[in-house]
C-alpha cells in the first residue's frame, strides 16, 4: 500500500509512505528561481513551471508546482537542482547528493593562499561565504595612553581588501554598488585618527604592507589568523564572483553546466529594463544581468552564468536564449535497472525537453453490429461499419458542421454527413 500526502508551511513537503520506507521531498520555493531544470529532469512529468515572468515582477507563488500524487520520489529533481531548492529524505535521513546515481560536478574551492579578507564574502550573491572575526582591536585591552602619532594608507599599495576595517574602527570602507561589470564592493578607505592609539597592529595585519603607523607597538601578540572564511556549498550558486574578485587567487569555482547565453539583437528594441527588468530580478543567485549604459538596455556578463535558464523563462518577449552544451556529472552506479532514467534526465535538461508521454491507443473490436443511424429532420441516414463512424467523427471536427449541429442547421449538417459517406458529391462548396 502506498500513501501520498502533501503538507504546506514555509516549505512544501511531499511525503510517500509504504510498508518498507518513508520518502520525503521538501521544496523551498523561496530558494527557487524558476529555472525549470527540474521540470525537464522529472521522469514522470510531475513538475510544472509557473508564471516565472510574473513571479520575477513580484507575484508571491512557487515558481514550480509539484504533483505529489504523480511524483516517483526518485530524487532526480533534488540531485540536479542548481540552487538546492529541494531536500530529499529517506526514513528521516537526508540523502547526500553524491550518493545518488548521478549528481552534478560542482564546487567552490578555497586555497591556502587565502588571506581571509572581506572581498569574497562581500560580493557573494547568495551569502554562501561567511567571514568570522577571531579577534578585533576592541577586544584587546592594552592601549597606548596619550600617545601622539600618525597613520597613513598608501593608496598605490592598498587593494581595498577591507581587513583593517573589520579589525579596527579607525578604518572605514566606503561601499558602493556591486555590478557584474565591476565587482569591487568598495570605492575608498577612510581613516578616523581620533579613535587611534597608534598601536601598530594594523601594520601587521595588512597583507599589502600599505599601512604606515608612527606609533608604539603594544605587547599583545596577534594570533596567526585574525579571521576565518568558510563556504557553504549548499547555498553556493557557483557564480564565480569570489574567484573573480579575489586578489590572491585563493578561490576557484567548478561550474556544473557548460553552455552559451545570447540575446536576439534584432528584436532588442522591445527590451524595457525600467518597466520590466524580469531578467535582472530573477537572476538573484548569480547576478549575471545589468543595465548597460551604452546600449540603454539589459546586457549580461556570461562569466558568471551557469546556464540555468531562469532569465529565458522570465523574459516576456523571448529575447533571451540559454543553450546548454554539457552537464558534468559524477556517477556512483552503472548496472542498475533505473540508471537509464537518470541519463535520460541529463539529456532532457540539455535539450530543454520534457519526458514524452506514452501514446494512448484505442482498440475497437470489429464485430457485426446493427447499423447505427443519425436521425435529423425526419430522415434516417444509416451509418454502417467502423469506417463510416470514423468519417462522421472527422466531420464533427470541422467548425462549419459542428456549428451546424449545435445551432440546429439540420440541412447543412445532413448534407455534410452524406458527403462524408460518399452519398452526395456536393456542389463544390468549400468546407472549413
Amino acid at each position: 500500500m502506498i500513501e501520498r500526502t502533501v503538507e504546506v508551511d514555509e516549505k512544501i513537503r511531499c511525503i510517500q509512505r509504504t510498508e518498507e520506507e518513508i520518502r520525503e521531498l521538501l521544496y523551498d520555493y523561496k530558494r527557487c528561481n524558476g529555472c525549470g531544470i527540474c521540470v525537464f529532469a522529472c521522469p514522470v512529468n510531475a513538475i510544472e513551471l509557473g508564471p516565472v515572468h510574473e513571479i520575477a515582477k513580484g507575484m508571491e507563488m512557487p515558481p514550480v508546482i509539484i504533483d505529489h500524487l504523480r511524483c516517483a520520489y526518485c530524487g532526480i529533481c533534488y540531485s540536479f537542482c542548481p540552487f538546492n531548492a529541494f531536500e530529499f529524505y529517506i526514513n528521516g535521513e537526508s540523502v547526500d547528493k553524491s550518493s545518488l546515481h548521478l549528481s552534478p560536478v560542482r564546487y567552490t574551492f578555497k586555497y591556502e593562499s587565502c588571506k581571509e579578507c572581506t572581498l569574497c564574502y562581500k560580493v557573494c550573491p547568495t551569502g554562501a561565504i561567511k567571514r568570522e572575526n577571531l579577534i578585533v582591536r576592541s577586544q584587546i585591552a592594552e592601549r597606548n595612553e596619550s600617545f601622539k602619532g600618525s597613520v597613513k594608507v598608501d593608496k598605490n599599495k592598498c587593494n581595498l581588501c577591507g581587513i583593517c576595517a573589520e579589525f579596527c574602527e579607525v578604518f572605514r570602507m566606503v561601499e558602493k554598488e556591486i555590478l557584474p561589470t565591476d565587482l569591487m564592493p568598495y570605492s575608498d578607505i577612510l581613516i578616523d585618527e581620533s579613535k587611534c592609539d597608534y598601536c601598530k597592529l594594523c601594520e601587521e595585519i595588512c597583507p599589502e604592507k600599505a599601512i604606515v603607523v608612527e606609533g608604539k607597538r603594544i605587547s599583545y601578540k596577534l594570533p596567526e589568523k585574525i579571521a576565518k572564511i568558510t563556504i557553504n556549498q549548499n547555498t553556493c550558486s557557483n557564480c564565480g564572483y569570489c574567484e573573480e574578485i579575489c586578489p590572491y587567487d585563493a578561490a576557484k569555482t567548478i561550474k556544473p553546466i557548460e553552455g552559451k547565453l545570447s540575446l536576439f539583437e534584432a528584436r532588442m528594441t522591445r527590451c524595457d529594463p525600467v518597466g520590466c527588468g524580469a531578467c535582472l530580478k530573477i537572476c538573484k543567485f548569480n547576478r549575471v544581468w545589468y543595465v548597460s549604459e551604452d546600449r540603454k538596455r539589459v546586457y549580461f556578463n556570461e562569466k558568471f552564468c551557469i546556464y540555468c535558464g531562469a532569465c529565458e523563462n522570465a523574459c516576456p518577449y523571448d529575447l533571451i536564449l540559454v543553450e546548454r552544451k554539457n552537464y558534468f556529472t559524477k556517477e556512483t552506479t552503472r548496472d542498475v535497472p533505473w540508471r537509464n532514467a537518470w541519463e535520460d534526465a541529463v539529456e532532457r535538461i540539455l535539450k530543454k525537453e520534457r519526458v514524452k508521454q506514452l501514446e494512448k491507443i484505442s482498440f475497437i473490436e470489429t464485430v457485426e453490429t446493427p447499423a447505427e443511424e443519425i436521425e435529423e429532420a425526419g430522415e434516417r441516414i444509416p451509418i454502417k461499419g467502423v469506417e463510416n463512424i470514423e468519417k462522421v467523427e472527422v466531420l464533427l471536427r470541422k467548425v462549419r458542421y459542428r456549428k451546424a449541429f449545435e445551432t440546429g442547421e439540420r440541412d447543412v449538417f445532413i448534407r455534410g454527413v452524406e458527403r462524408a459517406l460518399g452519398k452526395d458529391k456536393g456542389s463544390g462548396e468549400r468546407e472549413t
